[in-house]
C-alpha cells in the first residue's frame, strides 16, 4: 500500500507549477492562509487519519508524520491572487463571509472555481472549496477539493479527481484526511 500512496503523491505533485507569480490582491489571500496553516501543522505535529484510494484501491492510515507542503499542495496552486489572473475571473459575494471566484468562459486557467467561506467569528477561512483541471492533446485532469477548519484550523481536507493519459484509462484517486 506504499506504492498506492508515493503513486497518489506523485499524480499530486506531477502538474505542480513551482514558478510563482506577483500578487494582484485583488483576490482573498488564500496562499497567505494556507502558508500559516502549513508551518502551524508542521509545529505541531497533530495526528491525522487519512484515506488514500488510488484505481478503486484503498488503504486508511494514522500518522504525525506528514510533510504539510507537499500533503496540501493543491490549496496552494488553488490560490488566484495572481497580476496575471486579475481579469481572468467573475467575482460574486453573495454574503460578507462568502467569496467565489468563477473563471469566465473562454480562459485557460487552472483554476475553475473557488470559494472561500469566512469564519463569522475570526473571520478566516472556515471552508474552502476548489477545482482545479488542465487538458492538452495528450493528458487530462480534474481535481476537486475541499477543506474545513475549526477554531482558525484545519480539520478536515478532502482531494478526489482523476488524471488521464490521452492512450490509457483514467485513474481515479481521493485522498482525505482528519485532523485531531
Amino acid at each position: 500500500m506504499n506504492r498506492l500512496y508515493i503513486a497518489t503523491l506523485l499524480l499530486l505533485t506531477a502538474c505542480s507549477n513551482p514558478a510563482r507569480e506577483a500578487k494582484s490582491g485583488k483576490f482573498y489571500d488564500l496562499n497567505g492562509f494556507m502558508e500559516r496553516q502549513i508551518a502551524e501543522l508542521n509545529q505541531t505535529k497533530p495526528k491525522v487519519d487519512k484515506r488514500v484510494m488510488l484505481n478503486g484501491e484503498g488503504d486508511n492510515q494514522q500518522s504525525r508524520t506528514i510533510d504539510w507542503k507537499k500533503e496540501l499542495d493543491l490549496f496552494v496552486q488553488a490560490d488566484i491572487n495572481k497580476q496575471a489572473y486579475v481579469a481572468s475571473y467573475q467575482v460574486a459575494r453573495p454574503d460578507s463571509l462568502t467569496y467565489e471566484y468563477q473563471l469566465k468562459e473562454g480562459e485557460k486557467l487552472p483554476v475553475g472555481y473557488l470559494k472561500i467561506i469566512l469564519d463569522s467569528t475570526t473571520r478566516q477561512p472556515a471552508r474552502v472549496e476548489a477545482v482545479l483541471a488542465s487538458k492538452n492533446y495528450l493528458y487530462e485532469s480534474k481535481r476537486m477539493l475541499w477543506l474545513e477548519t475549526r477554531q482558525g484550523q484545519i480539520r478536515k481536507y478532502h482531494i478526489e479527481g482523476f488524471q488521464q493519459l490521452a492512450w490509457l484509462d483514467k485513474k481515479p484517486f481521493l485522498i482525505e484526511g482528519r485532523i485531531e
